[in-house]
């Protein structure tokens, strides 16, 4: 390890890692790429050579079955969790073992979701807690200068008119960019618990006082879930031939809206909406994040990018310069520096500078738990068409429908 700057060691080299992470470390200079493990060895290698060519890093390479020896690497101060959901609990064990062992290593941030499911989720963070380590929930959505700046200015100007009662979030693009994800078994749902999660950490976020450390107590929760587009024959069929997913027979669900009743600490209500889906058609990605109070009320949308560019149908070629984008002709956004107008840059700088104190960072593992065990209670709730006290034991080894076997 080296005070002069925190090595970074990434655990899984797929989109999230490759798009937003990794290029995050360009605007952290007191921190560099120190390693890279994926399964696909060929992968990291191609992410280590993009690091040194752009001076993140001059990352070792590693490949299946070489999580251990990450983690041992006398370069890596933290360990980046990035895996897909379905090997998450193995390669939480596996760091914990080595750290156990006697490696050293000063922090542990897992990207969103936490786990599949809430015992999942609880082997997760009890294990880490076994070795008290710091950790990081890496939930970007908190981490948006937008979204920290609209939440600042409501609360601190609207405070005396009263707190804040209604948040609500829309997040949806037109579905993930990977097979393990439409596949409910391996994601452990669908897009609920892969866009409507961001809805809701981001209203728990905006909700709860900045001058508070306790988090709002959810009293109920109730949902609607639907897949409306992708089992359709076309899709199903398109789905079965790209990822070899059945979406005709077991499809997770596409749409998801989810609403939590609060009570404040005077006895009033609060509520959180939330809305996710793989159904929209557009460039890019869909949101609106709105926050209402007594006086007052503050939006952030990004339906529409600032800048954009513009090919005919006649231009032949693929995308690819904005995320989930869908078409490959008209009207495209430009998104420069998505990694820090999305909140990228400072929650990895809010995880390394909190590790580097022997501290948990802003989100830790238990609110991804606890973000978790709202998502489970939608999925109930929706199942059961009817509201769901998420402080019911029964959540605990509950599985969604899309992820039973």
């Amino acid at each position: 390890m080296t005070d002069a700057s925190f090595g970074i060691g990434v655990v899984g080299a797929g989109f999230i890692s490759r798009e937003a992470h990794l290029p995050s470390v360009d605007y952290l200079p007191d921190a560099h790429v120190a390693a890279i493990q994926n399964r696909t060895r060929e992968t990291a290698a191609e992410l280590a050579t993009e690091c040194r060519a752009t001076g993140r890093g001059e990352p070792t390479v590693y490949g299946e079955g070489e999580v251990a020896d990450l983690v041992a690497d006398p370069d890596v101060d933290g360990v980046w969790v990035t895996t897909p959901n379905f090997v998450r609990v193995d390669t939480v064990d596996t760091v914990v073992d080595v750290v156990a062992d006697g490696a050293s290593l000063q922090g542990i941030a897992i990207e969103k979701p936490i786990a599949r499911t809430l015992q999942e989720a609880k082997h997760i963070v009890e294990r880490v807690e076994s070795i008290d380590l710091p950790t990081a929930y890496l939930e970007n959505w908190v981490h948006e200068p937008d979204i920290k700046k609209l939440r600042t200015l409501l609360w601190e100007r609207g405070r005396d008119a009263g707190r804040p009662y209604l948040a609500r979030a829309r997040a949806e693009h037109g579905g993930p960019h990977s097979g393990w994800f439409w596949d409910g078994r391996r994601q452990g749902g669908g897009a609920l618990t892969d866009m409507l999660c961001h809805s809701l950490a981001g209203n728990d976020y905006l909700l709860r006082d900045p001058n508070s450390e306790t988090p709002l107590q959810p009293d109920t929760v109730s949902a609607d879930t639907a897949t409306l587009k992708w089992a359709r024959e076309a899709y199903a069929n398109e789905l079965q031939d790209s990822y070899g997913v059945d979406y005709h027979s077991n499809p997770s669900e596409d749409y998801a809206r989810v609403t939590v009743h609060y009570e404040d600490d005077r006895g009033n209500p609060v509520v959180s909406e939330a809305t996710g889906s793989w159904c929209y058609v557009g460039s890019g990605v869909s949101r609106r994040i709105e926050l209402l109070g007594p006086e007052y009320s503050g939006q952030v949308q990004s339906d529409d990018e600032s800048s954009s560019v513009f090919f005919s149908d006649d231009v032949a070629g693929g995308g690819g310069w904005a995320e989930k984008q869908t078409a490959t002709s008209g009207r495209m956004p430009i998104a420069a520096a998505t990694v820090v107008t999305g909140g990228f840059v400072a929650e990895n700088r809010d995880a390394v500078a909190a590790f580097r104190a022997s501290e948990h960072a802003t989100l830790d593992l238990s609110d991804g738990e606890r973000i978790l065990r709202l998502c489970m209670a939608a999925y109930k709730a929706a199942e059961d068409n009817g509201s769901v006290d998420p402080t019911n034991p029964s959540l605990e080894t509950y599985t969604p429908p899309p992820a039973r076997e």
